[in-house]
């Protein structure tokens, strides 16, 4: 081998073990119980601001609460059984966008029945 082989084949050893900071990073993962808990808050504050009336306040509500259900994980029943509740997130997002109050509220409550049931699949 001459030099120049042995020079690249020196930097390419190197080039491939350096890894980037992220690789080693861990992912800022919350509690599946927290997480139900802020997402019951947030129903909970969509449900009373259906009194005021603002069809786009609560589907942006209703939306952030969608968000933060995306982060649930835990297994296949679980996860099964949060994307039916999620569904129903979706509907009552729709009828809040069509200024259905009443179903809306409906919606809401059965979606916060439905996570507080999803603790009996963790």
């Amino acid at each position: 081998m001459t030099l120049e082989k042995i020079f690249i084949a020196f930097i390419m050893f190197f080039a491939m073990q350096g890894f980037s900071a992220s690789t080693f990073a861990k992912e800022a993962k919350k509690d599946v119980p927290t997480i139900l808990k802020e997402v019951d808050a947030k129903v909970q504050l969509a449900l009373n601001a259906i009194p005021s009336g603002n069809s786009q306040e609560i589907a942006t509500l209703i939306k952030d609460i969608s968000e933060n259900a995306s982060e649930l994980s835990a297994n296949y029943k679980f996860e099964f059984e949060r994307d039916k509740v999620v569904l129903r997130l979706k509907k009552a997002r729709d009828l809040a966008k069509k200024s259905d109050f009443a179903g809306t509220e409906q919606e809401l409550k059965e979606v916060r029945e439905g996570f507080a049931k999803l603790t009996n699949y963790l």
